[in-house]
């Protein structure tokens, strides 16, 4: 897959990785369109990086993708790529004194509903582009829960399902959208803030090992710790739980 010169849409993009992914973008003589949810810090963020747009947007909120895709449509139309980055975790562990069922309520419509809406959304926007792609972070909870961060790795786990779906779904109607998921390692971001692990990796690192892949045309990108659970989940579940907790504390 080339990268240079895309259009990119880039949810989660005032921190961490999705903001890393936008300056890697535009590095690459793209230009990118940052949706996250803080205007302020977005807007601040885009105003560094050439021909940058900030789209501020609560992905869980149906009126604020409704704005959203309207401002893709009526301003963008040649966006050619869709990097869903954007989620939100609790640290914490079941059967303690979180409520566990308002967590996972709220990283449930972040994390997974939202990507439903907005896959059904972008993928025909940017389908009749030349190489258009649809881009999926993921992580190695996919594969096995983090015992820290345990309602989180579900949706993660239905992201993953998700997005095999849609990539097998695209293949049999004939679309030329490509479909990444990319399994991020652990991340040192304040994404991950709650989880303590001498195996995090830089924002930087992360991502340049996701442009690597995509370059290499890799659907499916297991990247550091994501690629040692995946391969202990090829021996069994039971290794792949233990691996998993043992890089994050769990």
């Amino acid at each position: 897959m080339k990268l240079t010169g895309r259009v990119a849409l880039v949810t989660g993009a005032g921190t961490g990785m999705g903001l890393e992914a936008a300056k890697q973008f535009t590095e690459r003589g793209g230009r990118v369109l940052m949706v996250a949810r803080q205007a302020e810090r977005l807007r601040a963020e885009a105003e560094r990086l050439p021909g940058a747009v900030a789209l501020p947007c609560d992905i869980s909120d149906a009126d604020d993708v409704r704005r959203l895709l309207d401002a893709v449509v009526a301003d963008h139309p040649e966006l050619d790529t869709v990097l869903l980055n954007a989620g939100v975790t609790h640290t914490y562990r079941l059967f303690g004194h979180e409520d566990a069922y308002a967590h996972a309520d709220e990283e449930m419509h972040v994390n997974y509903l939202s990507a439903v809406r907005l896959i059904h959304a972008l993928v025909p926007i940017i389908e009749p582009r030349t190489e258009p792609a649809l881009i999926v972070t993921t992580s190695g909870t996919a594969f096995a829960p983090d015992l820290t961060n345990p309602t989180y790795s579900a949706t993660k786990a239905a992201l993953h399902s998700l997005t095999q779906a849609v990539r097998l779904q695209l293949e049999r109607n004939g679309s030329a959208v490509k479909v990444f998921e990319f399994m991020a390692p652990l991340v040192d971001s304040p994404f991950a803030s709650g989880v303590i692990s001498d195996q995090k990796v830089s924002p930087e690192a992360a991502v340049a090992d996701l442009f690597a892949g995509l370059e290499r045309d890799e659907r499916e990108l297991r990247v550091g710790g994501s690629e040692a659970v995946y391969q202990a989940l090829r021996r069994s579940s039971d290794a792949a739980v233990r691996t998993l907790n043992a890089a994050t504390g769990g």
